[in-house]
């Protein structure tokens, strides 16, 4: 048995197999050495790119706002989150312009990073369309979708009241469906009749710079009820009008001054 065994391992191994088998060894060492390779470029890649976002290389070293005359800029600035030295990387633009569109006057707001180190924010101000008195010598700013842009002693010169509006006014505010329906009444009188009345009030009666009252009842058919004012303005003597009721805007009623009659 023993010389048998010892034969055996004496048996000669073809040296085109002895080859073969090294190579295989070689490939599989080749191949493992490749993916090790491999993980190791994608680690210090990742590496490498989250130290650039924290180099001083990419951080904010500009923020600058553009569009605004009745906000401050600083306050912008402020509101945005973004300071001087935050990672251009870590900016959340969308986040940052809600946050700015939340400011009274601002009605859109867009934030940009500018590479490598400046962020552009522009806005759009709203438009103030009327006044609400809101204590004796101040009053509140409104555009027109009823927001509250400002309390103020000195508002924008021209701008017509909505009158009858009740409780706590601050700015950034909602007015109720009254004072938004006199909005949109006052809106239409611009858009055809600018100047032609300082006042709506909240039960959608206006008042005419001339003297006198319309009387509009809701802000149904507006369009049609500003045409029937239009007409009927064009052909009265406005001195003598005491009250124009449109709330049938094709058979509107006109009431005079007794002084007139």
């Amino acid at each position: 048995m023993t010389g048998a065994a010892g034969a055996r391992s004496r048996v000669a191994v073809d040296p085109r197999m002895r080859l073969r088998r090294i190579a295989v060894r070689r490939g599989q060492g080749r191949r493992r050495l490749r993916r090790v390779t491999t993980v190791l470029g994608a680690v210090a890649i990742l590496v490498a790119g989250l130290a650039a976002t924290q180099t001083e290389l990419l951080d904010v070293d500009r923020v600058r706002v553009d569009g605004v005359s009745r906000t401050d800029a600083a306050d912008v600035r402020r509101v945005s989150g973004i300071d001087h030295g935050d990672s251009m990387v870590g900016v959340d633009p969308d986040r940052a312009a809600a946050r700015i569109e939340g400011l009274p006057w601002i009605a859109q707001a867009t934030v940009a990073r500018r590479w490598p180190g400046t962020i552009e924010i522009g806005v759009t101000e709203r438009e103030p369309l009327a006044t609400v008195e809101v204590v004796e010598g101040r009053v509140a700013v409104v555009d027109e979708e009823g927001r509250v842009l400002e309390v103020t002693s000195q508002p924008p010169a021209g701008l017509p009241e909505v009158t009858g509006v009740r409780g706590r006014i601050a700015e950034g505010d909602e007015l109720g469906p009254g004072a938004r329906d006199a909005l949109m009444i006052l809106r239409a009188l611009r858009e055809r009749l600018s100047g032609v009345v300082t006042s709506v009030s909240s039960d959608r009666d206006a008042a005419l710079a001339a003297g006198g009252e319309i009387r509009f009842g809701s802000t149904d058919d507006l369009d049609d009820k500003i045409v029937a004012v239009d007409t009927v303005l064009a052909d009265v003597d406005i001195s003598c009008l005491e009250l124009l009721d449109v709330r049938v805007p094709g058979s509107p009623a006109l009431t005079r001054h007794q002084r007139c009659s």
